[in-house]
């Protein structure tokens, strides 16, 4: 089946480039103004991924993705004119998986959709795998779910696949460079921001309110992240 992708973009140039481009191995439902999108698309999960740029002129793009991640965990391209950390940061934050920088290359965003589609996609029962208990944490990667104390926690893929990762490995120590590499399968040119934000995301959804003081993800200062055994 086709995958499909919502793609919103204000500028025309740019939208109808990136729609006959992915037009060729997507189908693409493109808007220009985020009201529309968010009052046509019915049923995020009939979508393989969403494609938003930030600066649009009615609905601002965070709006957007804090409406798409009320209803879905799919996959979630930020397209943005500023190499700002601050916008990365906080779109991440908010629940997008990952960010493309204007003006990027057709090739790149192609590849990093069909990275995160595989990413969405790509999660079966390792054989004679029944889970993973950390603390009173159970991760079962058959199901793709998280449970603390028997309450489920929804996260995005990128967010399972590193807290799997980790609590496959409970006190061994990563790299923020092995982690990075291990997870989005290509190499680390100082990404440091985006890895810090989905681990700062993942943390705050596996507390159980602002008092919770549990620990589970352990930051090696000067090397990376572990998951704590005890």
């Amino acid at each position: 089946m086709e995958n499909k992708i919502i793609l919103i973009e204000d500028d025309e140039e740019i939208r109808n480039m990136v729609k006959d481009y992915l037009s060729g191995e997507f189908q693409v439902l493109s808007f220009r103004d985020g009201k529309t999108a968010v009052r046509t698309v019915r049923n995020y999960d009939e979508y393989s991924l969403a494609l938003i740029d930030l600066m649009l002129p009615d609905m601002d793009g965070m709006e957007i993705i804090k409406s798409i991640r009320q209803a879905s965990m799919i996959p979630i391209i930020i397209i943005t004119a500023k190499d700002n950390d601050t916008d990365k940061s906080l779109g991440l934050n908010l629940g997008a998986d990952d960010y493309v920088v204007k003006p990027f290359s057709l090739i790149e965003l192609t590849a990093r959709i069909n990275a995160n589609i595989r990413r969405a996609r790509t999660y079966q029962a390792i054989p004679g795998d029944s889970g993973i208990k950390i603390k009173d944490l159970v991760i079962d990667p058959a199901s793709h779910t998280v449970s603390r104390q028997g309450v489920l926690i929804e996260l995005t893929p990128i967010e399972f696949e590193i807290l799997h990762l980790l609590a496959a490995h409970p006190g061994q120590a990563f790299s923020k460079e092995r982690l990075y590499e291990l997870i989005w399968k290509e190499p680390y040119f100082g990404n440091e921001n985006v890895l810090n934000t989905h681990i700062n995301r993942l943390r705050l959804k596996l507390k159980n309110g602002e008092e919770d003081t549990a620990a589970y993800i352990k930051t090696l200062w000067g090397i990376g992240y572990k998951m704590e055994d005890k």
